[in-house]
């Protein structure tokens, strides 16, 4: 499996390909970086003037990179993906039909399993006054007031009462989750057209302009991931809003995604690999409609394993 997210951090790189090797240089010092572009699951540009040689681009979008732009505020806008492809006949028909009791299924186990991980979140940090167990085995669960609750609970924790911002954010916590969202999103995207389905028909969020339904929906039991992994950084960093700190965010976010890993089947996988099998299964599941065996992760199923014959994420 390819394991590297590339993140591009500093003005003035150039990035282009010669025989299957990703190079960037960086033009005020000469430095250059290569890596082998096979090695490459996701680009990240956190920084303007980068510039890409249209062969880089399409060797990227080719062996199936999505390359995430950042503004000059570290906010993603947007993602460079490769065309969507049809895998299984099977699969994008039964997509395209759009059962709904399969649907209705599906995004109920999804929702659930998000606000279970929040849960354990709260758990891991400490929090023992939450209620958020009984909400989720209600009859009805409310997924709004769960959120409601856990936002509350999870600031409080985390450093200070203060709301969670989706968009704009002024607050240096909320643009670190933001931006944490915004990774997992760009490999699940990457995943969702790896496997055949189309990013534009979601689940339970409907199509807009200019959005991306399914990415979204297929987010969400990993959220609380990252909403742990900056609870883990607020522990090593001071919680303020400057540049060095979201540099050093940048840097935190993929080391989690690779050191940590989750057991399945046997087998041991990295958050970012573990991703792609959850994707895949998905994807399978509409074969049949029948999401009954799908795997979701566990957020205290996860531990932390360490490298340490060798640094597998590059930080250009």
């Amino acid at each position: 499996m390819s394991y590297h997210i590339l993140h591009i951090t500093k003005q003035g790189s150039y990035i282009s390909i010669d025989k299957g090797i990703l190079f960037c240089e960086i033009k005020k010092t000469n430095e250059i970086y290569k890596l082998p572009i096979n090695d490459i699951k996701a680009v990240i540009v956190c920084t303007p003037a980068v510039s890409f040689s249209n062969n880089a681009i399409a060797a990227l979008l080719k062996n199936n990179v999505v390359i995430q732009h950042c503004d000059r505020t570290f906010q993603p806008i947007g993602w460079s993906v490769p065309l969507a492809r049809i895998v299984k006949t099977k699969v994008f028909k039964n997509q395209i039909i759009q059962n709904e009791e399969f649907t209705i299924k599906l995004w109920k186990k999804i929702v659930k399993q998000k606000a279970l991980n929040q849960a354990m979140v709260l758990d891991l940090m400490g929090c023992d006054t939450h209620n958020l167990y009984n909400l989720i085995n209600k009859p009805l669960m409310n997924e709004a007031n769960i959120a409601k609750q856990y936002w509350h609970d999870y600031f409080f924790y985390l450093s200070e009462p203060m709301k969670r911002e989706h968009q704009n954010a002024q607050s240096f916590e909320n643009a670190c989750l933001n931006y944490g969202y915004a990774i997992l999103k760009t490999i699940i995207y990457r995943s969702i057209l790896v496997h055949g389905l189309l990013p534009n028909l979601g689940i339970h969020h409907t199509s807009n302009y200019k959005t991306t339904p399914l990415v979204y929906d297929l987010t969400e039991p990993f959220r609380a991931f990252i909403d742990l992994y900056l609870y883990y950084f607020s522990k090593n960093y001071s919680i303020e809003f400057e540049n060095e700190e979201i540099q050093e965010w940048i840097k935190f976010i993929p080391n989690c995604l690779k050191d940590y890993r989750i057991k399945h089947k046997n087998y041991s996988y990295k958050i970012i690999d573990i991703i792609d099998i959850y994707i895949e299964e998905i994807a399978n599941s509409f074969s049949l409609f029948d999401c009954s065996k799908i795997f979701l992760p566990n957020i205290k199923e996860q531990y932390l394993h360490k490298d340490t014959q060798k640094n597998r994420e590059y930080e250009e």
